[in-house]
């Protein structure tokens, strides 16, 4: 341990230690216990995330021990006893930690972090954990979909002015094993590697008696292939005095205000017109992936991001928790679950194993876990988490360089659907595959067999009932045949129009786009009808609260998961569709289902449409779309 470098046990919570105290003094804080770390849902609109932070996690536990005066003062603040502070006296974590590597991609359920030791040092690493983890992950993530709307033209991070100066540091790190290609910040350059670049400001341009005095004084310093900024003034004259001062090999000039599509188009055709064709243009001004996205066609060769990448404007919290998932009574007992069950923040109890799956293409399909005294799976399962730390010391230690291939390499398993930077559910979640489960690849989707959509509801269909019994008999004969059996029902809100879906009052429903009032929440209607029998549904899906929904991917389960991420996790590629109606909710759900990737089979005899003309038109789509239409 390099004894210049600072301790860090005291960037921790309060109660970390007055818990610690109570251990100690009650005996236990010497238990087998695991604790995990993992997010349980991903920001609003993000598909994935990339964890971030994990080299300085580990270097700072490396550190995590109390000096004689640092206990002193804690005893002095009452946060801990005597006996206590001789147990940390010589306090070093001795345990072991596995866990996803960084620049790896991770999930709603992922156990990113997996920490065994005792009960005492797993716990005293919860904030420090976190607070590295939840920065620099945040921050990683937001950075990956910017790389990629940038489409392969570099990225300079240049955010140091916009948060504290050591997260602008470790934000620029994070940024850079992300994909950004330099960093303004020296500090990340020093002590990371990080390649740094930067030229001048507007204050420079400024101090001299005129832009072209200014320019010169660059060049000469810097050569002519520096970047010269041309917007302190008038952005053409400032590109003429550029090209005048530089020469048509001038490396590149900055435009760092106006439209900046605009100014990029301009920029290009006077470059062009004054010979420095090979001059590149970068541009700057709170840019993030939105903008960067809506300025894939303007002729821009590089982007500098800051505002956006450093600080929470531009991305949000990633919001890991680290909880105790398994704790042994006393030493040398067995590991129990243990497993916190309060509504919105419940947990999967138990030492985790996250396995992924991929196609013959290399994408990733699936991700999930098995229990702590599960055997392996079998063949096409790779594991996800490796050995971090082994009886207290470091044995995981990949260069920046080594992280940054590693991320864009996993980043690159992604399906292009998942790497937009249009809002959607999360590409997958990982969830506790059993032991049990059957060995099987196909899905069951059972869409809207619902009191109003059979013969007697608002919007009865005709033979909607005796396809409820047809699906029923199939449950009862195949059930067993699939992984998944999902059941959606529309779900809609009571006294509203639900996005213009229900027809507003005064005027009647067109049956196209606006419906007459159905499946609204808490009324029969909205409940499955009588002749469907459920008893072999795995997940109900709900959907069109508060908005137009037909497809069954559009819903979200009980747990606030999207029919998608349920399929994935469960390792299924075939989806069988049954249901109501042929024209409208089936047909939505099968096409979903097969631009999701799935194989799909719209099975025969078990689904019902309102009309027959557009039924046919419905089964002619689906079969164009690469549906198999029929048993």
């Amino acid at each position: 341990m390099d004894p210049l470098v600072p301790t860090t046990g005291l960037l921790t919570d309060r109660y970390e230690l007055t818990m610690l105290d109570s251990f100690v003094r009650d005996g236990s804080a010497g238990r087998p216990a695991v604790f995990e770390a993992f997010a349980r849902r991903l920001p609003d609109g993000r598909r994935y995330g990339m964890l971030a932070g994990l080299g300085r996690l580990l270097e700072a536990i490396e550190h995590f021990t109390y000096d004689a005066d640092e206990l002193a003062w804690l005893r002095e603040q009452g946060v801990i006893g005597a006996e206590t502070a001789r147990w940390l006296a010589d306090f070093r974590f001795s345990g072991d930690i596995d866990g996803y590597r960084e620049g790896d991609l991770y999930f709603p359920g992922s156990p990113i972090l997996t920490v065994t030791g005792t009960l005492g040092e797993c716990l005293l690493l919860e904030t420090l954990a976190l607070s590295i983890l939840n920065h620099d992950t945040a921050i990683a993530s937001a950075a990956a979909r910017m790389v990629d709307a940038a489409g392969g033209r570099p990225i300079i991070e240049m955010g140091g002015r916009r948060t504290h100066e050591e997260a602008a540091v470790a934000t620029a790190r994070a940024a850079y094993l992300a994909g950004f290609a330099t960093t303004s910040n020296l500090a990340a350059g020093r002590r990371f590697g990080v390649p740094t670049a930067g030229t001048a400001a507007h204050a420079f341009t400024l101090a001299h008696d005129t832009e072209a005095d200014a320019f010169r004084s660059q060049v000469e310093a810097l050569g002519v292939g520096t970047t010269l900024l041309v917007d302190t003034y008038d952005i053409a004259a400032g590109i003429r005095t550029a090209v005048e001062v530089a020469g048509t090999g001038l490396g590149a000039v900055r435009i760092d205000s106006g439209d900046l599509a605009e100014e990029s188009h301009k920029a290009r055709q006077l470059l062009d017109s004054l010979g420095a064709t090979q001059t590149r243009i970068v541009v700057t001004s709170d840019l993030d992936e939105f903008v960067i996205t809506a300025l894939a066609d303007a002729p821009i060769d590089g982007y500098g991001v800051g505002t956006r990448v450093a600080t929470g404007s531009g991305h949000p919290t990633a919001s890991m928790v680290y909880k105790l998932v398994a704790i042994a009574d006393a030493p040398g007992e067995p590991l129990r679950s243990v497993a916190k069950k309060s509504k919105d923040k419940g947990s999967v109890g138990g030492r985790k194993h996250a396995f992924r799956e991929y196609d013959a293409g290399g994408t990733l399909v699936a991700e999930w876990f098995t229990g702590q005294d599960a055997p392996p799976p079998g063949p096409g399962a790779r594991p996800v988490q490796v050995a971090l730390v082994r009886a207290g010391e470091v044995v995981h230690r990949p260069t920046l360089a080594e992280v940054r291939d590693f991320a864009a390499a996993t980043l690159a398993t992604l399906p292009a659907e998942a790497r937009t930077v249009a809002a959607g559910p999360a590409y997958l979640t990982t969830m506790l595959r059993e032991e049990t489960a059957m060995d099987t690849t196909r899905a069951l989707v059972v869409v809207d067999v619902q009191n109003d959509f059979v013969e007697g509801g608002s919007l009865g269909v005709t033979g909607g009932r005796e396809v409820a019994e047809r699906i029923s008999e199939h449950l009862a004969a195949h059930a067993g045949d699939y992984a998944v059996v999902a059941a959606s029902r529309d779900w809609h809100h009571a006294g509203e129009t639900n996005g213009g879906h229900f027809h507003a009052p005064g005027e009647e429903p067109d049956f196209v786009t606006t419906w007459p009032v159905h499946c609204v929440q808490g009324e029969a209607g909205s409940e499955y009808a009588p002749e469907l029998a459920t008893d072999a549904v795995t997940h109900h899906v709900v959907k069109g609260m508060g908005e137009p929904a037909y497809s069954a991917f559009e819903g979200v389960t009980a747990e606030g998961d999207r029919l998608a991420e349920v399929l994935r996790a469960a390792g299924v590629t075939e989806v069988d569709v049954t249901g109501i109606a042929t024209d409208y909710c089936v047909r939505a759900t099968a096409l979903d289902a097969a631009r999701a990737g799935f194989r799909v089979r719209l099975l025969d005899g078990l689904h019902a449409g309102v009309a027959p003309d557009s039924s046919k038109a419905a089964l002619e789509e689906l079969a164009a779309a690469g549906v198999e239409v029929g048993r």
